[in-house]
């Protein structure tokens, strides 16, 4: 053919040597539904489809486009789209598609063509409203998935096919189940001759410490009731072709044995893929409803996998397993069993936090946003981020994750104002005592209650509440990042780096006040250098320009502090070094003249 029509994954038009040429996007949807339907369509019908409502705009919208699309392939012999004076139809025989794959006589390419189909999504920027083109392409979608439906059961029926087609026969297996978690014919066929872990949720024994939590020993009736999970693969599928890569052999073998059971609803590779990809995770997995990401990453010798409690962004397990061949080969099914154990476990674990957020997900919406909001610490996002949190608690007074997100943000903008101010600490005691009445197993709530009783001078009592968070979750970043802030005001600084530290591993993508802490424990350890490098890795990094100005008046480079010094007046005229001195608590009083020294060589 000498064009062809890409809509799977993408929306354009590729000449005979793959060349994209430029042409209308409206243009490209009219020719993606003429090729569709298969016939002529009539003029009206088309622009009805595009500019609904728009009577003789649509028309003119319709004309003008047309006009533009012949102009840019006018290369070609004849017309791609025949315009009539009532109807258009698509020269099919000068244009092909990716939709062309029914006709295929080999089942296996069928097969292995409507995985792809419906894995990379046709014209995935539309099919979210309710407007006829959003219908349409909801519709193309769902008859994608009856094809590859069909075709699954057929080859997976066959047992002369079934031995020559196992990978791909998984692959269309959970897309099938993303897309229907209850497909009870497709589950059963996956359980019974696919899974690459044979043995599911339901016989899995209980870990050694606890007992097998309810939703392993009960099948989830209530689609909406199973918690979604996406299973973030180390590399993208190119990367892992191109090297062999056992680590996403692992996540892929997880993935499917997972499928198999009743009590999750998986997220397919493809769609995991793209999540990893992406430059904006909390909204793409907020996109897919996804309660709990394994992320995973591996280095020359290991994997690293962590198990994510989105609404939270809490690390609730994480491991590291050996990837040697050795290892790998004798162990495989052994270490995917004992992750999806440990997984099933922990969620488990979890699903008093999820039906809260399954019951309120307007809630759990504006929850992540707060959270998202928070990234970057600033005052005017501190308050744009309790905002969220206050909207959040209107669908709710009794969410324990937003109850403690009030308190974090009144505690931070205590802290980036300095002013003082007794009652913002007074306010984030009271939420912090309030989501742990609401969840007495919540590490969120007994973390806040440590911060907030940092900031009121007691010291002991906040390392108390952050040794309790840390023994609920000690791979919660966000615990050990505010358990090793109070390590520093406690006067060991040597504690509050390496745990800090452990934080940033366990959260690579760490938020500004990660760095600020390490900033911190560095200052107290006479590393100012390094001190002023993890200030330069802050978004924001204006928020501890005091810290900053500290830095450079205690390594002599007077210049630099008093710039910094200028930042802290102009964000606060009236900053008081002595009155900021006299409330920031230290156990022993060698810190508080530390700091001082630092801050008067830097002008203050």
């Amino acid at each position: 053919m000498p064009f062809r029509l890409a809509t799977l994954g993408r929306c354009n038009l590729e000449d005979e040597d793959g060349n994209v040429i430029n042409v209308p996007t409206q243009s490209l949807l009219i020719s993606a539904y003429l090729f569709d339907i298969g016939r002529p369509v009539a003029r009206r019908d088309i622009a009805n489809l595009l500019w609904p409502g728009n009577g003789e705009a649509a028309a003119t919208n319709l004309r003008s486009t047309l006009r533009r699309f012949a102009l840019a392939t006018q290369q070609a012999p004849v017309p791609l789209i025949t315009v009539e004076a009532n109807s258009l139809s698509l020269n099919r025989e000068m244009i092909g598609c990716d939709l062309d794959f029914t006709g295929l006589s080999d089942p296996f390419a069928r097969l292995e063509a409507a995985c792809g189909a419906v894995a990379m999504q046709f014209l995935p920027s539309l099919g979210e409203g309710k407007a006829p083109l959003d219908t349409w392409v909801k519709d193309v979608r769902l008859r994608l998935l009856g094809i590859l439906r069909a075709q699954f059961l057929d080859i997976a029926d066959s047992p002369a096919l079934r031995s020559q087609a196992h990978a791909e026969l998984r692959r269309a297996a959970v897309l099938l189940l993303e897309a229907n978690p209850q497909d009870q014919d497709v589950r059963q066929r996956l359980s019974t001759g696919l899974s690459a872990t044979r043995t599911t949720a339901a016989s899995m024994p209980a870990t050694p410490a606890t007992t097998a939590p309810a939703i392993i020993q009960q099948p989830v009736a209530n689609h909406a009731a199973q918690p979604r999970i996406a299973l973030l693969p180390p590399h993208t599928s190119k990367e892992a072709s191109r090297d062999g890569s056992i680590a996403n052999a692992l996540i892929e073998d997880l993935t499917i044995g997972l499928c198999s059971s009743r009590f999750v609803s998986v997220v397919a590779p493809y769609t995991s893929e793209r999540i990893q990809a992406s430059k904006d995770k909390a909204s793409v997995l907020e996109k897919h409803n996804v309660v709990y990401a394994l992320d995973s990453r591996r280095n020359d010798t290991h994997l690293f996998v962590q198990l994510i409690f989105t609404p939270t962004e809490e690390v609730i397990w994480a491991e590291r397993f050996e990837l040697s061949p050795f290892s790998i080969a004798s162990h495989r099914d052994t270490i995917t069993f004992a992750i999806q154990r440990e997984l099933m476990s922990r969620i488990g674990l979890h699903q008093s936090a999820v039906g809260d957020f399954s019951r309120r997900p307007e809630a759990y919406f504006l929850y992540l946003r707060g959270l998202q909001t928070l990234s970057s610490v600033s005052l005017p996002s501190i308050r744009r981020a309790r905002k969220y949190f206050k909207e959040a608690l209107e669908h709710g007074n009794d969410l324990p994750e937003a109850l403690a997100a009030m308190s974090r943000t009144l505690t931070m903008e205590w802290l980036v104002t300095a002013r003082c101010d007794d009652d913002l600490l007074v306010k984030a005691q009271h939420f912090a005592d309030c989501a742990i009445k609401e969840n007495g197993e919540f590490a969120g709530g007994f973390k806040e209650l440590g911060v907030s009783r940092l900031f009121m001078g007691k010291i002991d009592e906040s390392l108390a509440a952050l040794s309790q968070a840390e023994n609920l979750s000690p791979q919660y970043a966000d615990v050990l990042a505010s358990h090793a802030d109070s390590l520093i005001h406690a006067s060991d600084p040597t504690s509050a780096m390496v745990k800090i530290k452990h934080a940033v591993s366990l959260n690579p993508i760490s938020p500004d006040i990660y760095f600020w802490t390490a900033a911190g424990a560095s200052y107290f350890l006479e590393e100012y250098d390094q001190a002023l490098g993890y200030i330069g890795q802050m978004s924001n990094k204006r928020a501890a320009s005091r810290l900053a100005a500290a830095c450079c008046g205690m390594l002599g480079e007077i210049d630099k502090a008093r710039a910094f010094r200028a930042k802290v007046f102009e964000d606060n005229p009236n900053f008081d070094l002595e009155r900021w001195l006299s409330v920031i608590p230290h156990k022993e009083e060698w810190q508080t003249e530390m700091y001082r020294d630092g801050l008067k060589r830097a002008g203050f």
